[in-house]
């Protein structure tokens, strides 16, 4: 399919790009990153679009505005889309994901950590690529049909900003992401779409924060953020900006009219150190909830079974051992709270009703996490995993490249019998507490339900 380029969308003065596709999948062709979910049972389809567009370069001027500074740049990007096959089973809500490019290749983050919710309302997911670097890894996997693909820049910088290369610039991400959300707006892509939501997990969550703070004001394209374990501090504009120092107020989320929802998990407070907090709003023109859950770890179990196939990042070279950190990976069920936050989020923009409040992860004079009895964090969201622990939760772990990894420490069964005297008083316990956490919309009741199941089969204790 295609559509001009740069014909104003009705709901913002941003262009829309040009989309092509669906592409073909056949014997000898796919999408790199194709879902590991059977999409076809629930009544999804998951199609491949080529986009192509003109993106500018931005850049903060001496009085730190946020000025162009290379205008009009072409490029052509890729979005996988994941919706219900029956157009009436299309709740309107349109998920749009910064994929993560960390490893150097696409990952849909915000899918493994959500997809479960997303299939149960109905939910479209797009996901965009968004770095140079992850560009590069689809025309290896494929040359011939990722060989359109392209960021170009010709600068004199060749700085890895942005995850660029001297002859690409990261920095068309922020209009390439503006573009893509005015497509979805606009209709073409889907049909009946309501709201569309923007949301990035780790280093594309940070990138949220400065598309928040310095994008979103000229483009209002998103009618609301989710900005999911951002981890280090927001992106450079482009990729010869001169770097941002960590307390500089431009990291801190702007005031904004559609709502924004931040979720730390304790990794990445425990990276951060609290720098970007600030207080919660309802006002109009400043909704904003931040929540630190203790416990959690940036990375964590249940997101592993869904990581491209071994099949598909061998053709670029890559063995993706998840957990191959000292220590035992975290189960602690982090997903559980991002799919409330995703559903408090919709019912904010569209309903405002304001999501719950929590108190912020506790520190001592120093700085340092206040830890109960049990070497767990103290404040934050509560959960029974915290509350009602059968271990302790560590925030990172040791081994190369495991600073994001948590790990748990299982508690001993003396030590679960000193704490749950028989099965029974701890499930009782978990029941009492879920329930609340579902009424105050801390869970949803489906993740409340298997919170409840997964505590009745716990051996706690034996």
């Amino acid at each position: 399919m295609g559509t001009a380029l740069y014909v104003p969308s009705a709901a913002a003065h941003t262009p829309i790009p040009s989309l092509s596709g669906p592409l073909p999948v056949t014997g000898k062709s796919h999408p790199f990153n194709m879902s590991t979910v059977d999409l076809k049972a629930y009544g999804y389809v998951e199609e491949e679009y080529l986009v192509s567009g003109r993106a500018n370069v931005y850049d903060y001027d001496a009085s730190g505005q946020v000025v162009v500074v290379r205008a009009a740049v072409p490029y052509t990007n890729r979005i996988l889309v994941r919706r219900p096959a029956d157009r009436n089973e299309f709740s309107g809500t349109v998920v749009a994901d910064i994929n993560n490019m960390t490893n150097g290749w696409d990952l849909d983050r915000m899918w493994l950590t959500s997809h479960d919710e997303y299939l149960r309302r109905g939910d479209a997911y797009v996901a965009v690529t968004s770095a140079p670097n992850a560009v590069a890894s689809l025309r290896k996997f494929d040359p011939a049909r990722y060989g359109k693909l392209s960021w170009p820049d010709q600068r004199g910088c060749a700085g890895t900003a942005l995850n660029s290369a001297a002859t690409t610039e990261g920095g068309l991400v922020w209009d390439i992401f503006s573009q893509v959300g005015a497509a979805l707006k606009s209709n073409k892509l889907l049909r009946g779409v309501e709201k569309v939501y923007a949301t990035g997990y780790s280093q594309s969550g940070s990138y949220l924060i400065r598309y928040i703070n310095a994008i979103h004001p000229r483009a209002k394209v998103y009618d609301g953020f989710l900005i999911a374990a951002a981890a280090g501090g927001p992106r450079p504009l482009n990729k010869c900006s001169a770097a941002i120092p960590a307390d500089d107020p431009r990291n801190v989320i702007r005031p904004t009219a559609v709502p924004v929802i931040k979720m730390q998990t304790q990794t990445d407070f425990y990276m951060d150190g609290g720098a970007s907090r600030r207080d919660d709003s309802d006002k109009p023109n400043d909704k904003y909830r931040l929540y630190e859950v203790p416990g959690s770890g940036h990375a964590h179990s249940y997101t592993s079974g869904f990581a491209p196939s071994p099949e598909d990042l061998a053709r670029l070279g890559v063995i993706y051992n998840y957990y191959n950190c000292d220590g035992v990976g975290t189960t602690f069920p982090m997903h559980y709270l991002y799919n409330a936050a995703h559903v408090n989020l919709d019912r904010w923009a569209r309903k405002n009703i304001a999501p719950p409040r929590a108190d912020r992860i506790q520190v001592d004079a120093a700085g340092q996490t206040v830890l109960d009895q049990h070497g767990n964090a103290v404040g934050g969201v509560r959960t029974p995993w915290v509350d009602l622990p059968t271990a302790t939760y560590y925030p990172t772990s040791t081994g190369a490249n495991c600073a994001l990894f948590g790990h748990m420490a299982p508690f001993s069964q003396s030590k679960l019998l000193e704490l749950y005297p028989n099965h029974g008083a701890y499930s009782r316990a978990v029941i009492s507490q879920v329930d609340k956490l579902v009424a105050d919309r801390w869970l949803t009741r489906a993740d409340g339900a298997a919170t409840i199941n997964e505590a009745a089969g716990a051996p706690v204790p034996k």
